[in-house]
């Protein structure tokens, strides 16, 4: 194939907004996505049903007389260069993608550093984003305004997914909530995990369509769901490199004390994770009670809010079962 055309990349310095590092991954993603097309996720593997129905009587790399065919795999590369947004096998493609990423979220890996889980194709809708993909795109959502750093909208024009570079800021509180309430897809990425991998995958075309994503929701991901990996990107400065969060629990608050005139006006909710990190080539597993870090937070906090929005859904889910 062609290589892509070479595109200037604009960059502004002493930005207070955002950092060059924020800009440029924003940049990276937002192209990524502009030039998104079948052959970045086409590949159908072996001799499967899927295979067959996208390769023909090409599928599989033996001809009739079980000998290795170098055309049968000529054939099958001229077939995913050559296909466009119009082919008719893209929609038997994207119902198999489609029906895989949601097993995926459904299954969600707490270890957002495999490479083989949070794949760009289960959170972005795959289609042509030709005027549909927009940096920096305001619109209202539930009545609070909101400025994602890359909005994707749909064949009708409305936003259906957004994605959120991180780098030294977090998200506040309402926004997280109006996103967890939406039905957006939802996307978050920190700037300086994803710069190394997404600047060589930006060399030249690619049969595959990838950055990496730290969390993420679907649009009907279950809400208890949503809460909690938005509470994981809160979390993240609690962390050390490469560590994660695999389960938490909302708890009473073990340093405050009702009783105690000092400590009755203090923070009453705490939390307790299990968070696990790369030792060599060994994963340590870890107990944290945040309790003496969340003590004295205000009920402004937005970790605070979120973790009170968390309980009262649990508690109405209960109610409700």
């Amino acid at each position: 194939m062609e290589p892509l055309p070479i595109t200037p990349m604009h960059i502004d310095v002493y930005n207070i907004e955002e950092s060059p590092l924020h800009q440029i991954v924003k940049k990276l993603i937002y192209k990524k996505i502009l030039d998104l097309e079948p052959y970045n996720f086409n590949y159908a593997y072996g001799s499967s049903d899927l295979a067959k129905s996208i390769y023909g009587i090409y599928t599989g790399s033996y001809d009739v007389n079980e000998k290795y065919s170098q055309h049968n795999e000529d054939k099958r590369k001229e077939i995913r260069e050559t296909m466009t947004w119009n082919d008719p096998k893209i929609k038997i493609l994207l119902d198999n993608i489609t029906e895989s990423g949601r097993q995926d979220d459904s299954e969600y890996d707490p270890n957002p550093f495999d490479g083989r889980c949070r794949r760009a194709t289960t959170y972005i809708p795959l289609r042509s984003y030709k005027d549909k993909v927009f940096m920096e795109y305001a619109f209202f959502l539930d009545g609070l305004r909101i400025i994602p750093d890359i909005t994707l909208r749909d064949d009708k024009g409305k936003p259906e997914t957004v994605i959120e570079i991180l780098y030294t800021g977090m998200p506040k509180a309402d926004k997280l909530i109006k996103l967890i309430e939406s039905n957006l897809n939802v996307i978050f990425i920190f700037a300086d995990q994803a710069i190394e991998e997404l600047s060589m995958d930006m060399t030249c075309r690619r049969d595959y369509f990838k950055f990496p994503i730290r969390e993420a929701w679907l649009a009907d991901t279950p809400k208890k769901e949503k809460i909690s990996r938005a509470v994981n990107i809160l979390l993240q400065k609690k962390l050390k490199d490469k560590e994660y969060i695999t389960y938490k629990e909302v708890i009473t608050n073990t340093e405050w004390d009702p009783k105690n005139k000092w400590k009755k006006n203090r923070m009453d909710i705490g939390l307790r994770i299990i968070t696990r990190h790369p030792l060599g080539r060994e994963l340590i597993e870890d107990k944290h009670n945040l309790s003496h870090s969340m003590i004295q937070m205000k009920e402004t906090s937005s970790l605070i809010i979120l973790l009170r929005y968390l309980k009262k859904y649990i508690k109405e889910e209960k109610t409700s079962a």
